[in-house]
């Protein structure tokens, strides 16, 4: 947690793109959130033709992002980190951000789970793997 779901057009985004993509949205959740890297999850979704539409009609050319985080952020860190994010999107697809819905819903740490552990709140994770670094050892990006 936080997870980032990207839908564009099929064909849009090449592997290279996708890497800079989830690379510049872990960036910019670590620098508005102050939450670890290896919280972020950034998946790719591609739409084929016929599956996306804008005021009812056939819409080719739109992309979306939609990030679940934890609760518990400043409304002026939530709009840095969607802003920078769509910005991001944006110039790395080579589209306009006038293509590019985006948003965030969040999500109560309390019932979120992450390598089967429930999160901590924001601000509680040092705690949190100081806490659970044995069950933790192994996982990708922890350094346990």
């Amino acid at each position: 947690m936080p997870i980032y779901h990207v839908s564009s057009p099929k064909g849009l985004l090449g592997t290279e793109q996708r890497q800079r993509i989830a690379k510049a949205f872990t960036d910019a959740h670590v620098a508005f959130t102050g939450a670890p890297a290896v919280f972020v999850h950034v998946f790719f979704n591609e739409l084929p033709e016929g599956v996306a539409y804008s005021a009812g009609e056939l819409d080719t050319t739109i992309s979306g992002i939609q990030g679940a985080i934890r609760a518990g952020r400043t409304l002026e860190a939530k709009q840095n980190l969607i802003k920078s994010i769509t910005a991001a999107y944006s110039e790395i697809a080579g589209v306009s951000p006038k293509q590019v819905l985006s948003g965030l819903n969040e999500i109560d740490s309390d019932i979120t789970m992450e390598y089967g552990l429930v999160l901590p709140h924001p601000g509680g994770e040092a705690e949190w793997f100081t806490e659970n670094a044995e069950a933790l050892d192994g996982i990708q990006g922890t350094g346990l």
